[in-house]
């Protein structure tokens, strides 16, 4: 009796655990089949995107799953890095002891085929010090992994916005940021093989290098267009406080929308404050671009300037990268001067006997804050806040302009 009983337990235990290796199984096949289903919807049901899987595979781009999820010790949130709108980032250590960024993309949204194949294939494309640069991808495993370069100072917003860390960001390695993100920009724009608007300039998409270089980075919502179309019409995507109000108005995306983002970021750089909307409360119920502007035109420009940095640079300095700032998140996109010229701006042969022109009044500063609470160090916007432009660090996709 006590035989069979055992016997019964042991068939039992068998059949549980080969049950739920085959739902394991299962579940990894349907896993995998609706991420196929997805590219084939996303590209075409032609067999195209079983070419550029394969293709992908057999070129140097192809990591294996197995070895990436072993590298971030399967995706250890010790070793998390960040997280955006369409994927969590990991520190990993390769085997051969390289230290890479792993992004893992979140499955569950149709756009998911488009964001990584946009992301590949752009970023493949283009080689520039300041862009991020690609090592590969695993897109044969249960889910699609994207390796970059590993960059040991993470994001910008990571120091700027924190009152401790911004100490390391002196005048020097900030003007750095300035310029070295605006040559990136300008290569996007006019000098890489493709044309490229980012679509997501903002602090936490210029990441740091072990000297505080600037990379450009995250280009899943980035997009590409021949050099005789005048503007790309698209839905709503980017992230609120930084997106061009023409961009939001009527969807119309040129390089003139990264322009207005590069701006409101060089302020944010020189000011050491989070811009974080419209309507973003500080001491004076003001919005940081309204702030500026009333400074500006009231000729006292230099009392928002960062006070870590005001025995760092001389008020000539910092008051040209204000100007810059202004001169690009200006409310008309024909008034902003191309990223070529921001770099010329910055570091032209005698750039500085250059006089610049007069900026008009930037857009979305004429709303005042509901609370009168200093804001520099980056936290959230009131709840009582009720602008449509209120969720800076929010990322979005897919919202139709009208």
């Amino acid at each position: 009796m006590a035989a069979r009983r055992i016997a019964v337990i042991v068939v039992a235990s068998v059949l549980s655990a080969m049950a739920v290796m085959g739902i394991a199984f299962i579940w990894t096949r349907m896993r995998s089949r609706s991420r196929d289903d997805l590219l084939r919807a996303d590209m075409g049901d032609d067999g195209s995107s079983g070419e550029m899987i394969r293709a992908i595979a057999a070129s140097q781009l192809s990591f294996k799953y197995q070895e990436l999820r072993a590298a971030t010790d399967e995706f250890s949130q010790t070793n998390k890095l960040g997280q955006g709108g369409y994927g969590s980032v990991y520190r990993g250590v390769l085997a051969d002891g390289r230290e890479v960024a792993v992004k893992r993309l979140f499955f569950n949204t149709r756009q998911w085929a488009e964001q990584f194949f946009n992301e590949v294939k752009l970023v493949s494309q283009v080689q520039h010090k300041n862009l991020v640069k690609l090592l590969g991808c695993s897109v044969e495993g249960p889910e699609s992994l994207l390796v970059y370069e590993y960059l040991c100072n993470t994001s910008l917003d990571h120091y700027l916005f924190d009152a401790f860390k911004k100490n390391a960001l002196d005048w020097e390695r900030r003007f750095e940021i300035v310029l070295g993100t605006a040559e990136g920009l300008s290569y996007l724009h006019s000098a890489s093989e493709v044309r490229i608007i980012h679509r997501d300039i903002k602090a936490s998409n210029v990441l740091l290098d072990d000297r505080f270089r600037p990379k450009i980075a995250d280009f899943g919502l980035a997009r590409n267009f021949m050099d005789d179309q005048s503007h790309l019409s698209t839905g709503l995507a980017g992230t609120f406080g930084y997106m061009a109000p023409e961009y939001i108005v009527h969807g119309q995306l040129t390089e003139k929308a990264d322009i207005y983002s590069y701006g409101v970021l060089v302020l944010e750089i020189v000011t050491g404050r989070k811009s974080h909307n419209s309507v973003a409360s500080s001491a004076e119920g003001l919005s940081l671009m309204a702030l500026i502007w009333r400074h500006y035109t009231a000729g006292t420009l230099t009392e928002l300037l960062d006070p870590n940095l005001r025995e760092q640079c001389s008020e000539e300095d910092a008051l040209r990268v204000f100007h810059v700032g202004l001169l690009c998140a200006q409310a008309s996109p024909n008034l902003r001067p191309p990223m070529w010229k921001v770099v010329e701006m910055l570091s032209g042969r005698d750039h500085k006997a250059v006089a610049l022109p007069r900026p008009t009044q930037p857009p979305f500063i004429n709303v005042k804050g509901s609370s009168g609470k200093s804001d520099s160090s980056g936290g959230s916007a009131s709840n009582s806040d009720k602008s449509p432009f209120s969720l800076n660090q929010l990322s979005v996709s897919g919202v139709q302009a009208r």
